[in-house]
């Protein structure tokens, strides 16, 4: 009787630290991995203004549930210091159900992704106090677990008259 505790103990014992091990070793290192352009490219596109932002898929597995959210952030001042006070922008493209992966075969870099937005940024931004920060949430496929990304533009001189290099360069030319 007492063999038959020990070892149904041990049997239990093992199964969750082999349990544990798994999640943590393996599933922990299955999260999104987005990276993010520190440019803002101002294009003339379709008769209007834009800017781009641009950002790449560099998980080994393709992510959906992407949503990305741009902000822009001026501070005002409180009795204490200062606040943000954040206004959204809008983008053209704000939610994707899919994004692959990279891959040899994807001659059309679907695994990057340009947004835009028709607001005017440089008229907007009135001072150097003043930000815009790019968010983009991605839940992995295999994993199901969700990664938040950003990037802060602390300047007016990330807006640049040129435009982005294709694939995953996040550079611009």
């Amino acid at each position: 009787m007492e063999n038959h505790l020990i070892s149904l103990l041990i049997g239990v014992i093992s199964g969750v630290l082999a349990s544990y091990l798994f999640l943590i070793y393996y599933l922990g290192r299955k999260k999104p991995k987005i990276e993010i352009s520190e440019h803002i490219s101002k294009v003339n596109f379709k008769g209007e203004v834009n800017y781009f932002f641009k950002f790449v898929n560099k998980t080994d597995s393709e992510i959906f549930d992407v949503r990305v959210e741009a902000t822009f952030f001026k501070p005002i001042g409180d009795l204490n210091g200062t606040n943000l006070h954040g206004t959204d922008i809008p983008l053209k493209d704000s939610f994707f159900m899919y994004i692959p992966k990279a891959s040899s075969t994807d001659h059309h870099n679907l695994h990057c992704m340009r947004l835009r937005t028709t607001e005017d940024l440089e008229e907007k931004w009135t001072d150097d106090s003043s930000k815009i920060r790019l968010t983009v949430i991605g839940r992995h496929s295999l994993s199901g677990f969700n990664q938040v990304f950003f990037k802060e533009f602390n300047s007016k001189r990330c807006i640049t008259s040129k435009q982005f290099i294709s694939g995953d360069s996040l550079e611009v030319k």
